[in-house]
């Protein structure tokens, strides 16, 4: 992971009629990243990226991207960027092929046919590229979303909201395609989300924002890590073994019993001596298990 910073924010502010939409937010997206952008709704994410793509004014705050000053050098900024803001529109009579080539023509783009098809393989649609829009899926008009993104070669996408109404499957496909093009094409990837355990699952570094301010930044690994996470505990006497924490001197907290099955609060690198210290103590473990780290977190914040 590089020190270069493609985003560096510092001190935005916006309002909406008298209604804070930022607050004084901060936050830094390096080379090579897959950020996650993390809030609730109204937490200022939307105005944030409308902001980076220009389509909104913020009334205070210092902005560069790529090393330049948004304000300065808007254009020539813009042009290194993809991105998805809301649900891609298409012309649905007329097939994925030809809108692209329509959207390259009228964007200045210049791309041939061969190339194209590359870009088809790569969000795979390239058996399907012939075919009218209106035949796609939603996964499908997602990555066709995504193709008309990278078009130009983006050294940032930036995207949200991108696994809002997808099936399984089809997050499954998205989540596989923002990897293939930050492993393969070094793409700096700004990915806004409600979906956290796709966050967990992907990104490298990550903010939480409430209210139009940062809450917190960094990597996730060592956000999860370091952030105390619910364990589930099942072991073949679950009242001794209960009653045994309780007393013990663990780095634990929040211990309760519900049907047999144990339930604490503790860091990651606590597990591994909780484990120890019930097996030393002569209980049978038939499961030790994390819930859903980052959404415990996260739901500390917001």
């Amino acid at each position: 992971m590089s020190d270069t910073s493609i985003i560096k924010i510092r001190g935005l502010c916006k309002s909406f009629d008298g209604i804070i939409a930022l607050n004084n937010l901060d936050m830094e997206v390096k080379k090579g990243d897959i950020y996650g952008f993390l809030g609730p709704n109204g937490s200022g994410k939307s105005t944030t990226i409308k902001i980076l793509l220009t389509l909104v004014k913020p009334e205070i705050g210092k902005i560069e991207i790529f090393g330049e000053d948004l304000d300065t050098n808007p254009k020539s900024i813009l042009k290194r960027i993809g991105a998805i803001v809301e649900k891609p529109g298409f012309y649905e009579r007329i097939s994925a092929m030809k809108n692209l080539q329509m959207l390259a023509k009228y964007s200045g783009i210049s791309i041939d046919n061969e190339e194209l098809t590359k870009i088809f393989n790569t969000v795979g649609l390239g058996d399907r590229k012939q075919s009218k829009v209106g035949s796609y899926s939603h996964g499908m008009k997602q990555r066709l979303g995504f193709a008309q993104a990278i078009m130009h070669k983006p050294e940032l996408l930036i995207l949200d909201e991108p696994f809002a109404g997808l099936d399984p499957k089809g997050a499954r496909d998205l989540r596989n395609l923002i990897l293939k093009l930050n492993k393969e094409n070094g793409t700096t990837i700004l990915l806004s989300s409600h979906q956290l355990d796709e966050i967990e699952t992907i990104a490298s570094r990550m903010i939480i924002i409430n209210k139009g301010s940062s809450v917190c930044e960094g990597s996730v690994k060592e956000i999860v890590e370091q952030n105390k996470m619910s364990i589930i505990v099942n072991v073949d006497q679950p009242k001794e073994a209960y009653n045994k924490l309780k007393s013990s001197r663990l780095p634990i907290e929040n211990i309760i019993l519900t049907n047999d099955i144990i339930q604490l609060n503790c860091t990651h690198d606590a597990i591994p001596y909780v484990n120890q210290y019930l097996q030393l103590s002569g209980f049978m473990i038939f499961e030790i298990r994390k819930e859903k780290a980052l959404e415990n977190y996260y739901l500390t914040f917001t």
